[in-house]
């Protein structure tokens, strides 16, 4: 149990912090979000999760531009080939989602800021099996999935229904990806009650 809450933490952290720079970036976002919160109950339950489109959308194409965890190492079990290279027993090799991510042949203007591209009627997740992958993939997909979603959507519903937050129009954050992708100058925003 210990693990999986560490495990949650950075990348439950980065998750929201990658959201929030998004939704300070794009106030249409942020009141199209906020205006949904109000909508729906205050307490977040499971029943309910599914309702918060908005969050959703926002939340998964944060991830897809600025996933937590960059790549996955896997180890061959057995010679393999892939792609016409031959990849021997016991080689550690890495998926990187974000290849996927940022992908042109994936996703329509991959590096724009786009939550409609999740809606039902463009669903570009659904255009390969890994083309959102920021949660792994197959048996190894990461059993947090779900427990992140709920948490990600309960603290950013409860932050929309109290503040409204902002960037100058001219800023652009810098990542450090020297591990895990925070940003370098702490992400300034400002922070005003509702």
């Amino acid at each position: 149990m210990i693990f999986v809450l560490m495990a949650a933490h950075d990348t439950s952290t980065i998750t929201l912090t990658t959201m929030a720079y998004y939704l300070a970036k794009h106030p249409e976002w942020q009141d199209r979000a906020r205006a949904q919160s109000r909508s729906l109950p205050r307490e977040i339950n499971y029943d309910n999760l599914d309702e918060f489109t908005a969050l959703d959308a926002v939340m998964k194409e944060s991830l897809r531009l600025n996933s937590p965890v960059p790549g996955l190492a896997r180890r061959a079990l057995e010679d393999t080939e892939i792609n016409g290279h031959f990849v021997p027993k016991g080689t550690y090799v890495s998926a990187v989602g974000m290849v996927n991510h940022h992908n042109p042949d994936l996703w329509t203007h991959p590096e724009r800021f786009d939550p409609d591209r999740f809606s039902p009627e463009r669903a570009e997740d659904k255009s390969h099996r890994y083309a959102w992958m920021p949660f792994g993939g197959g048996v190894h997909k990461c059993i947090g999935l779900y427990f992140a979603q709920m948490e990600i959507k309960t603290i950013m519903h409860n932050l929309l229904l109290e503040y409204e937050w902002s960037v100058p129009a001219d800023y652009t954050w810098k990542l450090d990806n020297s591990t895990l992708p925070v940003p370098k100058d702490h992400l300034p925003v400002t922070l005003r009650a509702l």
